[in-house]
């Protein structure tokens, strides 16, 4: 208040509560509206944003219940295997290894036999006979 309230007629007095009335009227309604502008902008932050975040999260969820199938599964399979099937693995593991063992010896074998050798033999030869049939026109 610019004036002293003790020196203000009523008239002066009513005009400066009017001002003042109508100073905070235009405050509110300031506050109401910025209120208003912030509430929009994070609805439509919130429009923007949540389903970008909610894809992630549901495909997550999506690979959560696959490992979880995964090990009802395996937990499954592992709890039907007694002894028996154990040992029968264990066997036929070993007579794979023994298996993959000779077949490389076989393979160290051929490869001491010439067979490369014998690879490039038939090779010559083919290109020979080529050589001898485009003579003969064919």
């Amino acid at each position: 208040m610019d004036k002293d309230i003790d020196n203000m007629s009523e008239k002066e007095l009513l005009a400066e509560l009017v001002r003042q009335g109508r100073r905070a009227e235009r405050a509110d309604m300031i506050k109401i509206c910025v209120l208003g502008v912030a509430l929009l902008a994070i609805v439509i932050l919130a429009l923007v944003y949540i389903p970008k975040i909610v894809a992630p999260i549901r495909q997550l969820s999506d690979s959560m219940e696959q490992i979880e199938a995964s090990f009802d599964e395996a937990e499954r399979v592992l709890s039907s295997f007694d002894e028996k099937t154990i040992d029968q693995f264990k066997q036929t593991m070993e007579s794979l290894n023994e298996t993959s063992q000779q077949a490389r010896v076989f393979m160290e074998k051929l490869k001491d036999s010439g067979l490369d050798k014998l690879q490039s033999t038939i090779e010559g030869l083919s290109s020979s006979l080529n050589t001898f049939l485009k003579l003969f026109g064919r």
